[in-house]
């Protein structure tokens, strides 16, 4: 039991600088970073963009088979 202790208290230890780094205050966007993340909105854009242009606006069913079929063919 004083081994499970001693190795959780150290474990503890090991882990609160960690975690200390980034508390209390807001990390500031570097110019690197602002750029990354202007260019992947920018390259989003274009995505949704052409998704938008591409789509059908009606879906039409396509009968290849509709030559070979008598006139007055029916399925019942």
């Amino acid at each position: 039991m004083r081994r499970a202790t001693v190795a959780v208290v150290l474990l503890a230890m090991l882990t609160t600088p960690g975690f200390a780094q980034g508390r209390g205050q807001q990390r500031q966007e570097t110019p690197e970073e602002a750029q990354k993340r202007k260019d992947v909105e920018a390259v989003d854009q274009q995505y949704k963009s052409t998704l938008k242009r591409t789509q059908k606006e009606e879906t039409v069913r396509v009968d290849p088979w509709a030559n070979m079929r008598a006139p007055n063919d029916s399925k019942r």
